[in-house]
């Protein structure tokens, strides 16, 4: 047990990386791309909220009478706005017409909005300018009835620095320093270049780590979104919004899976050509087996005697294959659960389970897979304690834990050896969705009784489609019948 413990520890340290959750997209100087708009302009702050960005990032200057005005270049139609008085910059205009924003003007529109704000100081060359703009900006925006709504950011140290003072708000800063200088000054996340994090790989990771979320600028073609997206990244930043919000869509969206849990009462009624075409048949993206043998000498195992069962039905079925050992035979071989996927993994561990009571080992084997090859989800499969109700329940609170410590949705398929009125069942009952429906599974030829389930978690990420079993008969595959679920998996973007 002091093995699976200790990686169940490293496991809820490394929560924090695993749990990036759904990126938010920041449109970038607002959706100025849209028609009739303009890079930090207020159309560009309207467009943003109306196609559902999550944030708009914009930036900030402080005129030498001490107005705070809303645009990137430091000057605007030759004007250098730091040392230009507001009545020049009144006939200052964008490039749809607008005329240069004050900072309190885009506020009031931004207030009536949804839309959170990314409030970017820009570096001035008379850093004194800046020490006067910070305690306004955050000001105004508290004024406004803003702050819950905005973060900062900033390539200068100096206003940085006021801005972790006095803002009381996360603060990213803009220049590639490494994590730990980060968080020595107080920065609350990085937000960086794409290149300062393709130089680094494992920053991102680092991050995370330390609870920081990453943003990412300024990405705008399909590939590097989608870097992004595969990356971890908490936020882009973009000047394609609407792009980057249909690439989210697509891979923390809705992913029909199916999943199959099958319990096959090791090979004595079935050659693995007919249980691989049975498996085949039902086209699973994940199973969960049970009573697997691998090389043992079991008499009662017919033409499967001395097989790798896990190794047999992964070639004939054309799936990746995982084996958790439960016992090992004196004359040989193994004994164990498996998990065969279509997906692949990043990483699969056997867990061993209570045994209070010192008998037959059981184990949790759960994995890490890649759907699309990129977004991860945890498939799981065991097969608990049949002799004693609070062993299994025992065994069932302890795999939860371990499955929650992954900080990923999971799905667990196994033989509970448990009806729903057991504590076992009922230990996932309270957290997580069933995903195998009513029907009985045990005994195959005659089913008087549920024992074999499939359940999903979070509750809210999981929906399911369409539950079946096995048909029953006396020449079944095997004493339990197969149960297959069509599911849906949605990672949580609900645009």
């Amino acid at each position: 047990m002091k093995r699976s413990i200790l990686f169940l520890v490293a496991l809820l340290a490394l929560a924090p990386v695993l749990t990036a959750g759904v990126p938010k997209i920041v449109a970038h100087r607002g959706y100025w791309r849209a028609p009739g708009s303009a890079q930090n302009s207020i159309r560009s702050l309207v467009k943003s909220d109306s196609i559902g960005a999550d944030a708009c990032e914009f930036d900030v200057w402080i005129s030498a009478d001490g107005v705070l005005y809303v645009n990137h270049n430091a000057d605007v139609d030759g004007v250098i706005i730091e040392t230009a008085d507001s009545a020049t910059l009144a006939n200052c205009h964008l490039n749809n017409g607008e005329t240069v924003p004050r900072l309190d003007d885009f506020l009031n529109v931004a207030k009536d909005l949804k839309i959170d704000l990314v409030l970017e100081i820009k570096p001035h060359k008379d850093r004194a300018r800046e020490d006067v703009a910070v305690p306004q900006i955050i000001k105004m925006i508290a004024d406004k009835g803003l702050t819950e709504r905005t973060s900062y950011i900033t390539f200068s140290r100096n206003a940085f620095d006021r801005l972790v003072e006095q803002s009381g708000r996360p603060v990213l800063y803009l220049n590639g320093v490494s994590p730990k200088v980060l968080k020595e000054i107080g920065g609350a996340g990085s937000d960086y270049h794409i290149n300062i994090y393709r130089a680094n790989p494992g920053w991102i990771d680092e991050l995370h780590a330390q609870g920081m979320p990453v943003n990412i600028w300024t990405v705008d073609s399909e590939a590097d979104i989608q870097w992004c997206i595969d990356h971890g990244a908490d936020l882009i930043t973009t000047n394609e919004p609407e792009l980057a919000m249909e690439l989210v869509q697509k891979a923390y969206g809705d992913h029909p899976l199916k999943v199959m849990t099958y319990n096959l009462r090791f090979g004595e009624r079935a050659s693995m050509d007919r249980l691989a075409e049975e498996i085949k048949a039902a086209d699973p993206d994940f199973v969960a087996l049970q009573e697997m043998d691998v090389n043992a000498l079991r008499g009662a195992a017919g033409s499967n005697k001395g097989l790798s069962y896990i190794n047999e039905l992964a070639q004939k079925t054309g799936m990746f294959g995982y084996f958790g050992k439960t016992l090992k035979f004196e004359s040989g071989g193994y004994y164990g659960i498996g998990i065969l996927s279509k997906h692949p993994a990043r990483s699969v561990e056997s867990f061993e389970l209570p045994n209070p009571k010192a008998v037959e080992p059981r184990v949790l084997l759960a994995g890490v897979f890649e759907l699309d090859g990129h977004m991860p989800m945890v498939f799981a499969s065991t097969h608990f304690d049949y002799s004693n109700k609070e062993t299994s329940e025992k065994q069932a609170r302890y795999a939860i834990d371990i499955l929650k410590g992954f900080g990923l949705p999971f799905i667990i398929g196994g033989d509970f050896n448990a009806m729903k009125e057991h504590g076992a069942v009922q230990a996932f009952m309270e957290v997580a969705l069933p995903l195998s429906g009513d029907e009985d599974t045990f005994p195959a030829d005659a089913p008087v009784k549920k024992i074999d389930h499939l359940y999903g978690y979070p509750v809210e990420n999981f929906k399911l489609k369409s539950s079946k079993v096995g048909v029953a008969s006396p020449y079944s595959a095997s004493d339990h019948l197969p149960v297959v679920s069509e599911i849906i998996l949605n990672y949580g973007y609900n645009k």
